[in-house]
Parts: C-alpha cells; structure tokens; sequence
C-alpha cells in the first residue's frame, strides 16, 4: 500500500469538502450577500474551471501545508510502532512522506477542479481505492458558526458530517482581508481530527467482519495472563522499557511457523504500538512463556502519559495480528472493508 499516496488523497478530499463545500452552502448568511465572498467567487471559480481565479480566493498552498501537518503528524503517531525513536528519527520519517503529500495534493487538486470531476479507472491505485472507500466524497456541511473576529482575521467553525463511514468532523476556517470587500480564504484547521475519527469509523466497520477471524486466532493463541516490569531508561533519560511476560496456551491444529502481534498502550487516540514475533518454528504447543518488550517513546502521547503518570495494568493489552501456519498459509484480520 502506497501510504504516500493514500495520505495526499485524504488532504485532495478534505480540501475539497472545504473550499467546495463551503462555497455551495447557501445559508452562509454573513458572508454570501458581500460582493467579495471569497465562497462564492471560489465556487463560481470551480463552475468555470478557472482554477488561477480560484487561488485568488483560497490560499491552496496554505491548506495544503496545514493539511500536511495535521494529517501526516496524526499518521505517524497512530501507525509507527518503535521501539525508541530520537525527535531527528520521528522529523526524518514526516520530511519524507510531506513532498509527495504536498504535490500529489497540488496536482489532483488543480485536476479536480479545472476538470470538476475525479474519474476512476477500471484498475485502481491505492490511493484511489481509498478515495473511494473512505467515505469522504460523501462529506456534506451540517452547520457554519457565525464569523468569530480574531486580530484581523474571521475564524468560522464548519460542521461536516461523513456519510459513508458515518462520523462527524470539525474544520475550522480562517479568513482575512485587506479591506471589507476583499475577504480570502487563508488556513484551515481540523484535518487531524478527520483522520482519527476516519480510522475509529474504520475500525469499528470492521470489527463485525473480523470477529469470527479474531475468534479463530484467540482460539491457537491464548493469553492467559501477562505481568510487566519497568526495565529502566535509556542512557539519556529519554525513554523507558518494559519488559512483559506473557503466558499462553498455544493450540492450533496445523504445524505454526509465527505468532505476530502488537503490545498495544492507552485506548482510542491515545494509543501506540510495538511489535512482537514469536518464532514457533522449534517450540512445543501448549502452555509457555513468552516475553516481549515495548520501550516507550518520548514522542507519543500514550507513551509519555505513562512515563508521567504511571499506567494501570488494564490499559495495556496484547493482540495477535497474524498466525502464519508452517505450510505458509496465514490467518489474519482484514484491513480494508470487502469490496
């Protein structure tokens, strides 16, 4: 999966529901009566195809940065699973996924809208699958806030409901002006929050269809119980480890070749991940040991809760998330909704 690409068709989308959206949504009552709305000249900008007038009026680049922030920021957070990663490490991964965001963005963004339509062809790409099945064509305003003056700028509060994956999102626009008529459409806020949400949605869509899969893989992998001791810090003080034993009954009823699974920290939004790979190759089935560490990163939320504040045992758990059998056959749970 291109995550480069996936990523740059989120902001394309969003950016879309944005600066289209809101130029379409007529009960705007404060700002579509002005002979400057800058909606009302974007949209009318998009009805033409005109999409050097409809940079006039929407700072593009801007949004595009604040969406390449937001987006790749939560992204990273939510997938990595390190097990220590220094501030140059987590800046390195984000400088190298923003160029391609940043253009792949521009470019289908300039397409769309001086064509007005995103066309799929009959072999799609990740990132156009995405486009597809994470709902996000299907956006649609349920409310505007009145304008909010801050310094010489117009906040404005925009309430967008995904219909597809069922959620609510938040975006907040910024608006400034050199004079009463000449207002500009300058930043947008919120694109964080569209991508945690979308991932919840997600996950909890495919909850139903993996249930009986996930039945199956507790069924060979059991944990009957775990205990966790604090191993200590790095040299620099930065991070800390974790040493977790855990105990399992193995039972399955084909020769298994590896466990592999996550030790998951926090709940929701503030989750973070490490990776575990049991090799069974040369072990019994049956009742074992199995001990498995997670350091914890300074740069992610959950992780610097725990190292502030200590963590209960029951924000803590183990999944397994693929059982790969020795004939090389696997058993895991779907990441993407069936089509």
């Amino acid at each position: 999966m291109n995550t480069k690409k996936i990523l740059a068709a989120v902001a394309v989308l969003l950016i879309m529901a944005i600066v289209v959206g809101v130029a379409a949504f007529h009960n705007w009552q404060q700002f579509k009566t002005r002979s400057g709305n800058p909606a009302v000249i974007a949209r009318q900008a998009v009805e033409a195809r005109d999409f050097e007038t409809f940079k006039n009026f929407v700072d593009t680049d801007a949004l595009i940065e604040s969406a390449a922030e937001e987006i790749l920021t939560a992204h990273i957070n939510a997938t990595l699973a390190p097990t220590a990663y220094s501030m140059d490490e987590l800046q390195m991964r984000y400088d190298n996924l923003k160029p391609d965001f940043v253009e792949s963005a521009r470019a289908a963004m300039e397409q769309y809208i001086s064509s007005g339509k995103v066309t799929y062809p009959k072999n799609l790409s990740d990132a156009q699958k995405f486009f597809k099945e994470s709902g996000a064509t299907s956006c649609e305003i349920k409310s505007i806030t009145k304008p909010q003056t801050d310094g010489n700028a117009r906040i404005v509060t925009v309430l967008f409901y995904n219909a597809a994956m069922k959620f609510s999102f938040e975006i907040e626009l910024e608006l400034e002006t050199a004079d009463e008529n000449n207002w500009r459409i300058t930043n947008a806020k919120g694109f964080e929050g569209y991508y945690r949400s979308y991932r919840r949605a997600l996950r909890h869509k495919l909850d139903s269809f993996n249930a009986p899969i996930v039945r199956k893989m507790d069924e060979i992998f059991k944990v009957k119980s775990f205990s966790v001791k604090n191993a200590g810090g790095d040299e620099y003080g930065f991070s800390q480890t974790l040493d977790i034993e855990i105990k399992a009954d193995v039972k399955s009823d084909k020769p298994l070749a590896q466990i592999i699974g996550n030790i998951v920290l926090g709940k929701e939004d503030r989750e973070s991940f490490a990776p575990f790979t049991i090799d069974m190759t040369e072990r019994e089935q049956g009742l074992q040991t199995f001990n498995v560490t997670k350091t914890l990163n300074p740069f992610i939320r959950a992780d610097v809760d725990a190292m502030k504040h200590g963590f209960r045992k029951k924000d803590l758990h183990i999944e397994v998330t693929e059982i790969i059998f020795a004939d090389g056959t696997n058993l895991k749970p779907l990441d993407r909704l069936p089509d």
